[in-house]
């Protein structure tokens, strides 16, 4: 089906050997509509700003609701809570059958046909997830869940696995860049998660009652999302199954769900492990690591959300596709090694003031488990970069490898040094899947190479403040001061953070809210 038609003007190379790329990014227009002609630089810049405010707002909320929730059910039902949703995350590329980001292409291309693909493919996820739903409780007793645990994994599919490819239209938030319905949307389940686990606290209810509150949240959250995309003038048009376009989903899908499937292992099999070979107790520490790890995880989906519509456009431009591509690296870079410059000395107390005494072994979990977010950072880039230029075939081979890999370690690795083993199996597995392993494959070569360059710098920083404040005997309140002010330093001498681009980033910040310009005299 020809796509290229209905696709939105794209700047050519002559536009950049004109003006370069930073101006360029002011003046060329992506926007289909007049009421929104803004250039891509300042759309992605506004849609940026938003998701990373959200954010950081869901940030804070998420760790509001993992502090009330370890309280509540405390080190054993912690690991037993993190268990559940482990296990049923293995079937988790069922769910959409990884059909996200095959949509949002689809619809930044054919934007009028959008009410047909997405419903397609939400019908298309919706078998695949309904499958998954009935395998995910029949064989939980292979793999050490039986009882109560087992039936509740038929309650927690509902949300982790029915509810997602319902909420598939969702993505016209993210073609249209108005993520911040996306954004207020999910800071709406949070608070409602949030007041659900007071409640549920205040009753001392039982462990299955938070499982069950935990699916009426996500019901609520596709209800709006179903409300809000199928409104006038966002997505219209006659809704229906086209068996033509639902071929050629799963034609492009297959590949991703293949990697997802292997990508469910290397996430989520350590703690299937854990569970299974050292109990709940063990356990619980570390699903609060991960937990406040993961969340994190979330930033680089922020930028390449708004950013991956462009990348598909000027995938053929390759001078244009590796200036957002590096631009995507370095901003990426220099959130994630500060988070681990700041988040790695203070990890012990801050720890034992929010979670209490019998979570303080997370700290040195977390501190291991900070790392494996540099290499999901530049994975998460790297991979939107490959589905841009329609190599998503090679995906599966390297998740494939980090899910044999990680397996192994863990085998390894657990029975010798419990969770900390755990830890390290994943920064190893994760280093090797999302990023090295791409190094074997020439079309993606250079693209992987790009980003080590420029995660080098800020690595270098970030190993060196870590490794000097971790011994310092200093409030932990005074180490992130000293820490932000040192990474910030070693950011703009090493070039992780450049003048032309901050000054550029406050002209594209007063074209995107002029209300902020100040009036001349």
């Amino acid at each position: 089906m020809n796509r290229s038609s209905s696709i939105a003007p794209v700047p050519t190379l002559e536009d950049v050997s004109a003006c370069g790329p930073t101006e360029e990014l002011g003046r060329n227009d992506f926007a289909a509509s007049k009421a929104s002609r803004l250039s891509v630089g300042t759309r992605v810049f506004q849609n940026t700003i938003v998701l990373l405010g959200g954010r950081a707002l869901s940030l804070l909320l998420s760790a509001v609701a993992s502090i009330l929730l370890a309280r509540y059910l405390g080190r054993e039902r912690m690991g037993e809570y993190g268990a559940l949703y482990a296990y049923l995350a293995l079937y988790s590329w069922l769910s959409t059958f990884c059909l996200e980001q095959i949509l949002a292409r689809e619809v930044a291309g054919r934007r009028s046909e959008a009410a047909v693909i997405f419903h397609t493919g939400s019908m298309v996820g919706l078998s695949f997830a309904l499958a998954g739903a009935i395998l995910a409780p029949l064989l939980a007793p292979l793999v050490g869940y039986t009882g109560q645990l087992r039936w509740l994994i038929a309650v927690a599919a509902l949300d982790l696995l029915i509810l997602p490819p319902i909420r598939l239209p969702g993505i016209i938030f993210q073609v249209e860049m108005r993520q911040w319905f996306s954004v207020g949307i999910g800071l709406v389940r949070q608070l409602l998660w949030i007041a659900a686990l007071v409640l549920l606290a205040m009753r001392s209810a039982a462990f299955y009652q938070v499982i069950v509150a935990r699916t009426i949240c996500g019901i609520l959250e596709a209800a709006l999302v179903l409300k809000l995309c199928y409104r006038p003038g966002l997505l219209t048009g006659r809704r229906r199954f086209d068996w033509g376009e639902a071929r050629q989903l799963l034609r492009y899908a297959y590949p991703l769900a293949l990697s997802a499937f292997t990508v469910g292992i290397f996430q989520r099999i350590d703690q299937v492990m854990l569970h299974n070979m050292t109990g709940d107790r063990a356990l619980g520490p570390y699903v609060v690591a991960v937990q406040l790890t993961e969340q994190f995880g979330a930033l680089p989906v922020a930028l390449i959300s708004s950013l991956f519509p462009v990348l598909s456009q000027v995938a053929s431009q390759e001078v244009l596709f590796r200036h957002y591509l590096g631009v995507s690296y370095r901003f990426l870079m220099a959130v994630v090694f500060f988070a681990c410059a700041v988040i790695t000395p203070i990890t012990a107390p801050v720890v034992a003031l929010l979670y209490g005494r019998e979570f303080l072994s997370s700290a040195g979990l977390i501190n291991v488990l900070i790392w494996s977010e540099v290499p999901l950072f530049l994975g998460v880039a790297l991979t939107n970069a490959l589905i841009a230029k329609n190599l998503q075939r090679y995906l599966p081979f390297s998740t494939a490898v980090g899910a044999g890999l990680n397996i192994g370690l863990n085998l390894i690795f657990i029975p010798r040094w419990g969770a900390i083993g755990a830890s390290w199996a994943t920064v190893i597995s994760y280093a090797v899947a999302t990023v090295l392993f791409y190094l074997v494959f020439q079309p993606a070569r250079s693209m992987a190479l790009q980003g080590l360059r420029i995660a080098l710098p800020p690595f270098a920083v970030a190993l060196a403040i870590t490794w000097a404040l971790r011994y310092v005997p200093l409030h932990f309140a005074l180490k992130i001061v000293i820490a932000t002010l040192l990474y910030a330093a070693g950011a703009c001498i090493t070039g992780t953070v450049r003048r032309s681009e901050l000054d550029r980033l406050r002209e594209i910040f007063r074209g995107a809210f002029p209300s902020f310009r100040p009036e001349s005299p």
